[in-house]
């Protein structure tokens, strides 16, 4: 009897320890739903300690938030690929039909930003940037929608009189010629050439052009054009 009730003193320890024996716990956030166990594996480090890499793959995993229920977000994949009109080196550009810089030559061949004339035309002066929409007419009607571009250019030395231009540029049929459209042409410098109008900023909404530009006088305004008619000229209104 004695040994049964030693036997069953150890029995009743020996479950009661059990039962009060800590649980050992994961550190770290809970994990969305479906997401694997860690328990079987050493935590991952942060992706603050991980270190930088310059460019993922294409086939780069998407991520979770560590929220539970986030949505998966990817961090890197396949880049959107350029029009052909944003590919344009602008500085090096020959742009076909651009009468403004008084060439004789159907075309106007950029080099630095200049065509190199004693009157020089300079490109996107000043580090003017090119805006791009879908804003001109096709030519011919039935050709594929492409991107257009839209750029300043400025006639006249730096220390002369000087007279500043957007010009809207579309690709060709071709998808390899850039041609100037009908241009929206600035103000007159002043007859001593000492002050000239400048467009500070421009954009293109929908397919009217908007611009803040710097007047004769010093201020500021903003103005507004529209294309007339089928051949591209603009007005402003």
């Amino acid at each position: 009897m004695r040994g049964n009730l030693l036997v069953g003193a150890m029995l009743t320890l020996t479950f009661i320890a059990g039962c009060t024996s800590p649980v050992k716990r994961v550190g770290g956030d809970a994990g969305p739903a479906g997401s694997p166990s860690t328990s079987a594996s050493p935590p991952s480090p942060s992706a603050s300690s991980a270190p930088a890499t310059g460019s993922a793959g294409p086939s780069a995993p998407a991520t979770r938030s560590a929220t539970p229920g986030a949505p998966a977000t990817r961090t890197s994949g396949p880049a959107t690929p350029l029009s052909e009109i944003r590919r344009t080196d602008w500085p090096n550009a020959v742009i076909r039909d651009l009468k403004f810089c008084g060439e004789s030559d159907n075309s106007v061949v950029f080099r630095n930003g200049s065509n190199g004339f004693d009157v020089p035309c300079r490109i996107l002066p000043g580090g003017a940037r090119p805006v791009y929409a879908e804003f001109l007419t096709e030519e011919p009607a039935n050709a594929p929608s492409t991107e257009d571009a839209l750029v300043l250019v400025e006639l006249g030395n730096s220390n002369a009189a000087r007279r500043q231009a957007l010009v809207p540029v579309q690709l060709d049929y071709t998808g390899r010629e850039r041609w100037a459209r009908p241009i929206i042409l600035g103000d007159n410098s002043s007859p001593s050439g000492d002050r000239v109008m400048t467009f500070v900023s421009y954009r293109v909404v929908g397919e009217t052009v908007q611009a803040t530009v710097r007047k004769l006088d010093g201020g500021t305004e903003t103005r507004r054009w529209r294309t007339v008619d089928f051949a591209g000229n603009w007005e402003r209104y």
